[in-house]
């Protein structure tokens, strides 16, 4: 409707009667709504999110320009034709991104608590206990997961005990404790050992009790722009794309931010002059801090800042080795350094130390966004997964940029770099340089 009126124009609707082939574009409203609850854009979702809406309505607008050109042919109406199809076109452009808007202001608390869905995990205790580790707290506000079924867990009572939800059965027991639960949904993990009848049984008496199944993979943190749901022999399969580690769109992208660094750089100049100046000024030694860092498939390179500690801070570092944060890993983090200097600690706050690093940048041996370009030390300590981060160049800022920079823990950096690496997009880096304004300018987790 808001298509229809958006293309008419308050002057046209004011004249509709009379007018056949305007009273013939409303029809495409009832016709729009149809087309989408035909192919199920309507129906019941486990969670919000990004469930095919927009192939939907590709589909459902080419469908519909079909019957138009049809029609207008039949009724030899050129008007009809370019009128309607250009309320499709519209319609096809704003539903997404109406469905979108209500999404976010239905995440809002305006005064009321809205209860999540309340799920149910089946799978082996080693799988529940990943899924649940790689949940984050805005998953919990969507769906709460209630309680689990272990399978196959005999022998392992006390470690049944350390999950952070309760076990309420078994593989026999997985539609009776749905039902206890209140349950909207079942997820059932990957590998949970279930046979075809089994789970086709389950499957049964839980849509009969209209209670969700989810199946989940065990594979995490792979986008859904990289499965595709595949046949074969009757069975359903999951088709997972490589990962886009090179080719035309990464040559582009690099292209554009290389470019984007370069003007960045060169607005930024003043501000950078500065703040060298306010370097020399508060403390004694070199404006910048060059250090040895590693790069795209193991190439060393020196990674400019601004200097934010005294001279003697990697001397110093033995002593201060007790006050670590992130002992964890091969980082060394400390919150409160007493080797910053006198505005080192404001610089790092605001990450304006890193504003040298366009240099590196624009020189090719960094991008605007990836993985966080690690010291020699830390790179040698690297298992074979973690070298997975050293197959793109690392990044200005990342993943672990807008998702808590330095208070996050060594294995949560680690996997969100290696999730940067695995779904690279353009769209991603967008994403990511977007956000990353927000955070610097809140200014949290740095230190």
């Amino acid at each position: 409707m808001l298509a229809t009126l958006w293309h008419l124009g308050g002057s046209d609707v004011a004249g509709l009667h009379g007018t056949p082939t305007r009273l013939a574009t409303f029809a495409v409203v009832p016709l729009w709504v149809l087309g989408l609850a035909a192919c199920g854009a309507y129906g019941r979702r486990l969670l919000p999110g990004d469930d095919g809406l927009r192939n939907r309505v590709v589909r459902v607008a080419v469908r519909i320009g079909v019957l138009i050109a049809f029609v207008s042919l039949l009724i030899d109406s050129m008007a009809l034709m370019r009128r309607d199809v250009l309320t499709v076109a519209y319609a096809a452009l704003l539903t997404p991104c109406i469905r979108v808007l209500v999404q976010r202001l239905g995440s809002y608390d305006y005064g009321h608590r809205y209860e999540a869905r309340r799920g149910l995990l089946v799978g082996h205790l080693r799988t529940i206990d990943e899924f649940l580790a790689h949940r984050r707290p805005a998953d919990a506000k969507q769906l709460s997961v209630v309680a689990a079924c272990v399978i196959g867990g005999e022998g392992e009572n006390e470690s049944l005990l350390d999950l952070p939800v309760p076990v309420v059965g078994g593989a026999g027991e997985i539609v009776r404790a749905a039902r206890a639960n209140r349950c909207d949904a079942v997820i059932l993990l990957g590998g949970s050992g279930l046979g075809r009848t089994a789970l086709r049984r389950i499957c049964w008496e839980l849509n009969e009790a209209g209670v969700d199944v989810a199946l989940a993979p065990i594979l995490t943190d792979v986008s859904a722009g990289r499965i595709a749901m595949a046949h074969s022999g009757g069975l359903p399969l999951l088709h997972l794309r490589a990962p886009v580690l090179t080719g035309p769109s990464r040559w582009l992208t690099d292209l554009c931010q290389r470019a984007c660094a370069l003007l960045i750089l060169t607005l930024l100049s003043p501000l950078m002059i500065v703040l060298a100046v306010l370097v020399r000024a508060t403390s004694p030694g070199p404006a910048l801090f060059r250090q040895t860092r590693v790069g795209k498939d193991g190439a060393e390179f020196t990674c400019l800042k601004f200097r934010t500690m005294c001279v003697d801070a990697e001397a110093r570092q033995a002593e201060v080795a007790h006050l670590n944060e992130m002992a964890d890993g091969p980082l060394f983090k400390i919150s409160k350094d007493p080797r910053l200097t006198r505005i080192g600690g404001a610089l790092r706050r605001y990450s304006l130390d890193e504003l040298p690093q366009l240099l590196n940048v624009v020189d090719g041996s960094m991008a605007l966004v990836g993985p966080r370009p690690p010291l020699p030390a830390e790179a040698e300590r690297y298992t074979d997964e973690m070298r997975r981060r050293l197959a793109v160049k690392p990044g200005l800022t990342g993943l672990w940029q807008v998702s808590g920079r330095s208070s996050l823990s060594w294995a949560e950096s680690e996997r969100l770099d290696l999730s940067y690496v695995e779904n690279w997009s353009p769209s991603l880096d967008a994403m990511i340089l977007l956000r990353t304004t927000s955070a610097v300018v809140r200014g949290d987790g740095a230190f």
